[in-house]
């Protein structure tokens, strides 16, 4: 199965579909050692101590083992509704102070208990175009920012601390999109043209004036990965890093100590078909080997220098959950649930080395379900 791992627009049937995935056809010659060793690596069929609805989650943050936000969609494919689960120590439940609306959400950043920001997009159903929405929460309530005007087109990414925030994502017309906050207004910046377009999946920061954006541009028909970099003013194309590729897509961005950083993304060759990954180590980019038939879409720092990839793998012909930990120089695989029908993870997220959460939904037919995973320090359950 050939797989472009995107977290992009996908219309389909005049109702827009944002996914972790999109199959495409083809064959693959690594399904077999997939399938070998996840099988060493999944744990026993279990269900997820989380919230479970019709409907599929994009996005997650953690501030603390108290404080957690899921986002995502509710309903099916066809009829979304934004979803926002709150995390309270104790149990995952709707989030108060928020009423759903036809559309969906992609990622959340969580700074306190009264401060978080949700992104996505609004509408997209028929002849409603879809246009990026951006959400704050105040400790007691959601609200919708309203300047700069939204526009046609999605956010997928956003980071954030008390100074500074950066969501980003792409426009209907497949060009990226990047706005800042600047700790009092939301405003837009100038993210530098592609030929063919390109559109932003991740982004990370290290403060105000030092941050890095990823995605995939469209070059002579080819898919191909993309790397940004801010310096405070401006956003410039870094022309050369370790994992270029034809076929290859940055799909999550993360930010650890000492200015390093993470992207992870998938090669979505036919022949190939692997998960990507570099590694900032301070002062350039070295590339991070990754598994075979397999795809990334997320990654999270953990305070104290490790981090979190998360994504799919392959098992013969289902689609399981992989989560790999940083041990500082490379990417372990660690045992996952199995969870009934096709996986699409959508993020990962973690406040401390024992304290870690993934999210998507699982796929039967048309119907999707939510899923919530928490790594407590030794296994995900």
């Amino acid at each position: 199965m050939r797989i472009r791992w995107t977290t992009r627009i996908v219309t389909v049937a005049g109702v827009i579909w944002l996914t972790a995935a999109v199959a495409a056809g083809g064959g693959t010659a690594h399904a077999a050692q997939a399938s070998k060793s996840q099988a060493r690596l999944t744990a026993a069929v279990t269900t997820p101590a989380g919230y479970t609805v019709a409907g599929g989650l994009s996005g997650v943050a953690a501030t603390s083992a108290s404080n957690a936000w899921a986002v995502g969609y509710s309903g099916s494919i066809f009829r979304q509704k934004t979803l926002i689960l709150h995390w309270n120590g104790r149990s995952w439940a709707k989030s108060p102070g928020f009423t759903p609306g036809t559309g969906g959400l992609l990622a959340v950043a969580a700074v306190s208990r009264s401060n978080a920001w949700a992104a996505g997009f609004s509408g997209g159903y028929g002849k409603v175009p879809a246009r990026t929405l951006l959400l704050h929460w105040n400790g007691r309530k959601w609200a919708t920012v309203t300047t700069p005007k939204p526009v046609d087109g999605a956010f997928s990414a956003v980071t954030a601390t008390a100074a500074y925030a950066f969501a980003a994502g792409s426009t209907a017309a497949g060009n990226g999109l990047i706005w800042r906050w600047t700790g009092r207004a939301w405003a837009t910046t100038r993210v530098p043209a592609i030929p063919g377009g390109g559109g932003v999946n991740g982004i990370a920061a290290r403060s105000a004036t030092s941050a890095w954006a990823g995605g995939d541009a469209t070059e002579s028909t080819q898919i191909s990965d993309m790397l940004m970099r801010w310096n405070g003013a401006t956003w410039s194309l870094v022309p050369r890093f370790p994992i270029r590729g034809r076929f290859w897509t940055i799909n999550g961005m993360a930010e650890g100590r000492g200015g390093t950083a993470w992207a992870v993304g998938s090669d979505a060759d036919t022949l190939t078909n692997a998960a990507i990954s570099m590694y900032f180590n301070g002062s350039s980019w070295v590339k991070i080997p990754s598994p075979k038939s397999a795809g990334f879409v997320a990654v999270a720092a953990v305070p104290g220098g490790t981090a979190w990839a998360g994504g799919e793998a392959y098992r013969g012909s289902a689609v399981v959950p992989l989560l790999e930990r940083w041990t500082g120089t490379s990417w372990v695989r660690t045992a996952s649930p199995t969870l009934g029908g096709s996986v699409q993870l959508g993020g990962v997220a973690a406040s401390s080395p024992g304290n870690a959460w993934a999210v998507g939904f699982t796929v039967n037919g048309n119907a999707t379900k939510t899923f919530i995973l928490r790594w407590n320090g030794s296994a995900w359950r």
